[in-house]
């Protein structure tokens, strides 16, 4: 997993990753680039989801998901303005032993996944904007849009922010799946998420002013 930043002083995104015998959770967010404290607001709604989804058996239904509301709640106890902290989110969830695969996703952060060499499903938004995409911290408090699947032994995952997902090709998305597993399987597992940032460093560093993060996820 990586996350590099933009143009601007601060990084708005934020990850945050989970596994232990039974599960692996994965979350991205990334907060609006307008908006004073987005950075904040999307620490804040990855780690409340990372502690709920924990606790959850899989498949998940949307309203299963309680942690936009209490992302709203948090900042209302504070008598904080909620639109400071406007931020997307999308999650991956693995139930490694009920061989289930739960992705959600609020906002245009993208996700991309197969399950046993089939095809590669996308989770991103069409956007007539580049900087118009729902949030948590707009005048509603939305549910996730949700998809779960399940497989027999294959799995692959990139969930990213869409400073990187949204310069991948759908007609590349195999050769890049392939390049990332043949790559990063021959690292330590202590060593794959600094050159992870490295290579997004040299590659696509400079392809735009967004931050860009990424969280990548496969079984052989």
């Amino acid at each position: 997993m990586t996350s590099i930043i933009g143009s601007h002083p601060c990084n708005q995104d934020a990850i945050k990753y989970f596994e232990n015998e039974d599960k692996i959770i994965a979350v991205v967010a990334d907060g609006l680039g307008s908006r004073i404290n987005s950075a904040d607001g999307a620490k804040l709604i990855c780690r409340f989801m990372v502690r709920e989804l924990k606790m959850k058996k899989l498949p998940i239904n949307p309203i299963d998901i309680t942690s936009p509301y209490k992302w709203h709640k948090h900042l209302s106890r504070l008598k904080f303005n909620h639109d400071d902290y406007c931020t997307t989110c999308s999650f991956v969830v693995i139930d490694k032993k009920a061989k289930l695969l739960c992705v959600g996703q609020i906002g245009d952060s993208p996700v991309f996944f197969t399950t046993d060499d089939n095809h590669i499903d996308e989770l991103r938004q069409k956007k007539d904007f580049s900087n118009i995409t729902d949030c948590l911290g707009g005048a509603s408090i939305k549910n996730f849009t949700i998809h779960n699947k399940g497989f027999k032994s294959k799995i692959c995952v990139l969930i990213t922010s869409d400073g990187f997902g949204d310069e991948l090709n759908s007609s590349s998305l195999d050769s890049l799946f392939s390049y990332l597993i043949k790559k990063y399987q021959g690292y330590k597992p202590n060593a794959r998420s600094s050159q992870f940032t490295k290579e997004m460093k040299t590659t696509i560093g400079n392809v735009n002013n967004d931050d860009k993060s990424a969280i990548f996820i496969w079984s052989a």
